[in-house]
């Protein structure tokens, strides 16, 4: 599916996904994508706001080849089409695909290739798209975010290398590993729910909620104090229902 690469005239093809557009001077638009092979690139679309199919194409969460040119820090973009079509995305879904595309936008490097990290983000969008379950669709991606960039612990072993064990309870804290706590500890976790996390059974419902705290318990110290819009988003469209 991602196989076909071409250069010609000194543009390559990759596949890929928009995730920011913004409009840059006149007539151009500048984007921030990633791809499968090269990571995430800034790109500038020549005269994409007054080619209204170039623009069309150049949406949020539509598979896309995309042929670039250029090794500085902006590409040129020479043309773009869409590999296959998916549903649109729509209200609270929507949000949750912001979400995805500002986790990449915030943490994955420029130019820092990660293309089973792409394979995981082309499944989320297409599992939102077909209306699976949000939650799970979310914990593994976030899971997969944490592993490919180096900032996971081992989920089944302690920082003693010990196994873990249901029955206990355990902190989890970025860069330290696993360690186990007593109950009452304020940041306990369960140490079936880090099972079920490290099973990928995100929707068991007795580990959901403390596997959403590990997960983003070590994605915030990466984040940084900046709160992200998109989990505004979601907050907003929960408490419209």
């Amino acid at each position: 599916m991602y196989k076909r690469q071409t250069q010609v005239s000194g543009a390559t093809g990759e596949a890929g996904y928009i995730l920011h557009a913004r409009p840059w001077r006149d007539t151009s638009l500048l984007l921030e994508v990633v791809l499968r092979e090269s990571g995430r690139r800034g790109v500038i679309a020549r005269g994409a706001r007054s080619n209204m199919r170039q623009r069309g194409r150049l949406q949020p969460f539509r598979p896309l080849w995309l042929e670039l040119a250029g090794r500085g820090e902006l590409a040129q973009l020479r043309s773009v089409e869409e590999m296959h079509a998916l549903p649109a995305l729509r209200g609270r879904v929507l949000a949750c695909g912001y979400y995805l595309n500002e986790l990449l936008m915030r943490l994955l490097p420029r130019d820092d290739a990660h293309p089973e990290l792409f394979d995981a983000y082309a499944r989320a969008l297409a599992a939102l798209a077909c209306g699976a379950s949000e939650a799970p669709v979310l914990r593994g991606f976030e899971k997969e975010l944490l592993e490919q960039l180096g900032w996971a612990p081992d989920w089944l072993l302690t920082q003693a290398d010990l196994p873990i064990q249901a029955e206990l309870f355990y902190r989890v804290e970025a860069g330290q590993g696993i360690t186990p706590c007593l109950p009452l500890d304020a940041s306990a976790i369960r140490g079936e729910s880090l099972l079920h996390l490290a099973e990928q059974r995100f929707d068991h419902p007795a580990s959901a909620r403390e596997i959403r705290f590990v997960l983003h318990h070590l994605l915030a110290p990466h984040l940084g104090a900046k709160p992200l819009q998109s989990r505004e988003l979601l907050k907003l469209s929960m408490s419209a229902k």
